[in-house]
């Protein structure tokens, strides 16, 4: 009887296992439907991303070509009357004509520059692309743009080129393993200033993140 209910038992989970396999298989073998194509988009990328990160809460700009972003920038921390400055070693960007009387690059460890990544008025980074059908921003955190740079500072300024922009977030983390061997340690998808209204259902600004968040389209 024992014997018979093993040979049972055996062939149960031989199939069972079996049925997990070819499942498996079928599963990688079929292609996977991008959940955006459920969003309506429109034939204007840019626009359409422009307008969600503006409904995100950025602070959306346009500016022609990686030159003419000096004088947005320099507006923009005018406005705020802030003067400190902490950036990557990787900015695509020229510091030299960013206004700021400091600025730091965020070349070593947090641990030495603790006071200078917590206490520097705003950021500049680069940011890989946008997401059309959310109105996000990726930004890939590595040691060349370390991912504090988007958080601690009050205003956090983004730079982007216009061209790239990417339809959904499938087709935005495709792209992220096309382009890298290794896939980075963190991606970030920033979708405006961090907020909550956990406290009385009050909206707050902040408190996750940089209070401010810009972006620069060029």
């Amino acid at each position: 009887m024992n014997k018979r209910i093993e040979e049972i038992s055996n062939r149960s989970r031989n199939q069972i296992l079996n049925a997990i396999e070819c499942g498996i298989k079928h599963e990688l073998n079929e292609k996977s439907v991008d959940p955006s194509v459920h969003i309506k988009q429109s034939d204007n990328p840019l626009e359409e991303t422009k307008i969600k990160m503006s409904e995100n809460k950025f602070e959306v700009h346009e500016v022609d070509g990686l030159d003419n972003v000096y004088d947005e920038i320099n507006k923009i921390t005018s406005s705020y009357g802030y003067t400190s400055l902490i950036y990557p070693k990787s900015l695509s960007a020229n510091v030299e004509k960013i206004n700021a009387s400091k600025k730091v690059c965020f070349d070593k460890s947090v641990e030495e520059l603790r006071s200078e990544v917590f206490h520097s008025d705003f950021s500049v980074i680069d940011v890989e692309f946008a997401i059309s059908s959310h109105g996000v921003a990726c930004v890939k955190s590595s040691a060349s743009q370390p991912r504090m740079l988007s958080l601690a500072p009050m205003l956090c300024i983004m730079l982007l080129d216009k061209t790239k922009i990417e339809p959904s977030l499938a087709s935005g983390l495709a792209r992220i393993k096309a382009e890298n061997d290794v896939l980075p340690t963190n991606i970030l998808y920033i979708a405006g200033p961090s907020r909550t209204s956990d406290i009385e259902l009050v909206t707050v600004f902040g408190v996750h993140g940089s209070q401010k968040v810009h972006i620069i389209f060029y």
